[in-house]
């Protein structure tokens, strides 16, 4: 459909403003000028962001609030309830859900999210419901906040059978046991679509400053013992390659990166990920580096699992094999698991 177009979707804003969205009943506290664009938000309150009815779809969700720590960050949460669900289909740290890391937050743009200036909190993935659509925001983090102010902007429109609905899910790998990978989004069961993820790494210092991003993604659909959909290493998978950088991209982007921690996103926007009965997927913690290092890692007793090494552009498998150091040539890349700390958010929909 072109912008020129007219489609018969009905606009709705809900804010502190006009709590409803009901049609010329906004901005009327204060006799029409500015009279209450925030609340104070308090430790243990759930504030109700948005309560209405569908048929609706929410195509924006804009917040901020006064204190953004560390503490607040990872302990109040973004929830989301769809028609009569009892339990949310989205409960997840805030920075998290919203595509930053755990931590910090930073400026950023991408097909989904932003952060203008590193200090607000911008959504814009559709989110439909048929029956009922309810968006809350916990405050668990030990601190009473003065000043919470959000925007909830949706349409009222008619939803087609074959609408799915949005889901987030949290799932933290803390820390990895070794040789096993680190889980993004758990076996789920259903007709669906996987969107993509954010993932935050707390980094192992153990392994001093070897590169730990040379582990694959991989997607298992409709119940795979093994996966069709196999990357070639984790900046592979994030567009970019030899190692990683921070930046802000479309579809991907690296927002966080520094000797401690790392949080990137990968969205299936253009190359779609549908599914008949499930999906799970997970991210193999492998890292890599130099042999020298490696053997200085390994003689110092630090947790590793060589994989393979490469030598010359080709890569000798040694992994479940019996290999020796001797054998590995010293200007080698040497592959091995390893254990980080992991935080993943999964976005996906799932028919009802």
């Amino acid at each position: 459909m072109e912008i020129f177009q007219y489609d018969k979707k009905e606009p709705v804003w809900i804010s502190f403003e006009n709590r409803t969205g009901a049609r010329a009943a906004g901005g009327k506290e204060n006799f029409g000028a500015k009279g209450h664009p925030f609340e104070p938000f308090s430790d243990g309150e759930e504030k109700i962001l948005c309560d209405v009815d569908g048929p609706v779809v929410i195509r924006r969700i804009w917040l901020t609030i006064s204190e953004r720590t560390k503490e607040v960050l990872a302990n109040t949460y973004f929830c989301a309830y769809w028609d009569d669900e009892a339990s949310p289909s989205i409960c997840v740290p805030i920075s998290e859900f919203f595509c930053m890391g755990r931590d910090q937050m930073v400026a950023f743009e991408n097909e989904y999210f932003s952060s203008p200036e590193g200090r607000s909190f911008v959504c814009t993935i559709p989110m439909p419901a048929r029956k009922h659509a309810k968006l809350t925001l916990k405050n668990l983090s030990g601190q009473n906040l003065s000043h919470l102010f959000y925007d909830v902007d949706l349409t009222k429109e008619e939803l087609g059978a074959d609408v799915l609905y949005f889901h987030a899910s949290h799932t933290l790998t803390a820390p990895n046991e070794l040789g096993e990978s680190a889980l993004i989004l758990p076996e789920i069961k259903g007709k669906g679509r996987f969107l993509g993820m954010n993932v935050s790494i707390q980094i192992n210092p153990d392994y001093m400053d070897s590169w730990w991003g040379e582990g694959e993604v991989k997607i298992y659909l409709d119940g795979e013992k093994e996966p069709s959909l196999v990357g070639t290493g984790t900046e592979d998978y994030l567009g970019t390659a030899w190692e990683l950088g921070t930046y802000s991209n479309r579809w991907q982007g690296c927002t966080v990166l520094n000797n401690e921690a790392s949080s990137f996103y990968r969205f299936h926007g253009k190359d779609p990920i549908f599914f008949e009965n499930g999906c799970r997927v997970e991210l193999q913690t492998i890292g890599g580096t130099p042999k020298p290092k490696a053997l200085l890692l390994a003689r110092a007793g630090v947790k590793m699992i060589p994989v393979a090494y490469d030598t010359k552009g080709t890569l000798h498998p040694i992994y479940r094999q019996d290999w020796t150091w001797e054998e590995i040539p010293e200007e080698a890349f040497v592959t091995f698991y390893r254990q980080d700390h992991f935080s993943a958010v999964a976005y996906y929909y799932l028919a009802r």
